[in-house]
């Protein structure tokens, strides 16, 4: 594969321990100079150009019993069996849309999660469960049951179960490193609860003149009540596994601090050398890869800022670590494409030769990011793992342009390549 020049590899090393972001000199893209992207005759993107994505060792610390699984779907299953297959109700319309909804949210139950990492089969596990309660709803609602107060009560209660957990975190680990990578699942699901306790949508007072709407409030609850569970199991699930650790908050919010440090120092010092705007100014891009790859890489690199500051402010320290390491690696990835398009990279029309040549860059790349199955790099790589994965999709689904899917390749590998050194510098603001 190509390998990243040495101008490449002192930026990256200047990150990794100056802990200021600090940049300096330039560097060549390491994508060679094949120049590929200005719009021509439109180039079809191969059916096997993208190959079945092997997804990196999960970065939970502890093994998800497989019980958390089964309770989700257990819990479904009742739900579903409450709700007739053939519902009858005065209003036919909503008889035969509760039927459909209940058929999907049953197939959905009976679909095992596909999902290679298991904190990510417990959320397609919860969804059927929230799916099966919002059926359940809707039909009792339908034939005139009114579950506003009991509703309420089990909102109430599920709040206290979610501030009891949050107030009792300590993040004992046996490392701060650890204690990120195992409450960074925990604290999104402390988010997730409270998103759905909040009553966006309020029971109706009249259930039967608006069962649907009474349907989501109680599937609302129902995944605040999944997502707490979850929560605690995970906590418990990591715990368990090893003697009593020592609580790592002080030494997580610290490093979380210093991250976001980093983070905005990084952006402010890069957007100083390649600008504000998404394209390179002064650049005649329309319809080129290289087009794609500058708004891509502009708009990656700003929502995972933006990531950062959110987890910040809501005092998720675990989820802040994390985050700050993807933001870092998508900064660079920014840089590199900048710098890359700014000379004359990307810029011929996208070929068959040149998607082949992206796409196993970009397969090289995430696996040398992610090789030696570390847990840190894992979770610092995911975007790059989720971006191929929904290129293949894309390709399945007959949806692929050639132009984006060549600059989606190509950004896979920028940010992959900027994995390792993110991971490093994360890894040493934690010990």
């Amino acid at each position: 594969m190509t390998r990243e020049s040495p101008s490449r590899r002192g930026f990256l090393a200047g990150i990794a321990t100056a802990g200021a972001g600090a940049v300096a000199g330039c560097s060549t893209s390491p994508l060679g100079g094949d120049g590929e992207g200005r719009r021509g005759e439109a180039a079809s993107v191969p059916p096997d150009l993208v190959d079945a994505v092997e997804w990196p060792a999960a970065p939970f610390p502890a093994t998800v019993p497989e019980s958390f699984g089964a309770d989700h779907e257990s819990r479904a299953r009742d739900l579903l069996a409450a709700v007739p297959a053939d519902p009858s109700l005065p209003n036919a319309a909503v008889a035969a849309a509760i039927a459909d909804d209940r058929e999907r949210a049953a197939e959905r139950t009976a679909t095992e999660p596909s999902d290679p990492w298991p904190t990510e089969a417990l959320s397609a596990r919860r969804r059927a469960r929230g799916e099966a309660a919002t059926v359940r709803g809707a039909y009792r609602a339908a034939t005139g049951v009114d579950d506003g107060s009991e509703l309420a009560a089990r909102r109430r209660a599920v709040r206290e179960d979610r501030a009891a957990l949050a107030a009792d975190l300590e993040y004992r680990a046996p490392s701060t490193t650890a204690a990120a990578l195992a409450y960074e699942p925990v604290e999104s699901l402390l988010a997730a609860c409270e998103r759905h306790l909040r009553p966006t949508v309020r029971y109706p007072d009249d259930p039967v003149a608006a069962p649907f709407r009474a349907g989501d409030a109680v599937g609302d609850v129902e995944r605040a009540r999944a997502a707490a569970t979850d929560a605690a199991g995970l906590r418990d699930a990591f715990r368990g596994s090893r003697d009593e650790p020592e609580p790592r908050w002080a030494s997580l919010v610290a490093a979380a601090d210093a991250l976001d440090g980093s983070v905005r120092r990084t952006r402010a010092e890069v957007r100083r050398r390649t600008g504000d705007e998404a394209a390179p100014v002064d650049a005649d891009l329309s319809g080129t890869v290289a087009q794609e790859l500058a708004v891509a890489s502009h708009r990656r690199a700003e929502t995972a800022v933006g990531d950062v500051e959110r987890a910040s402010d809501a005092g998720h320290h675990a989820e802040a670590v994390a985050e700050a390491g993807t933001a870092l690696a998508a900064i660079e990835a920014r840089r590199w494409a900048v710098e890359g398009i700014e000379e004359g990279r990307y810029r011929e029309p996208p070929s068959e030769s040149s998607l082949r040549s992206a796409a196993e860059r970009a397969r090289e790349a995430v696996a040398e990011a992610v090789d030696g199955g570390d847990g840190l790099a894992s979770r610092i790589a995911l975007p790059a793992v989720t971006s191929l994965e929904r290129t293949a999709d894309a390709i399945d689904r007959g949806y692929a342009d050639a132009g984006r899917t060549q600059a989606r390749l190509r950004y896979v590998a920028l940010y992959a390549d900027a994995v390792p050194a993110a991971t490093a510098f994360v890894r040493e603001r934690l010990e």
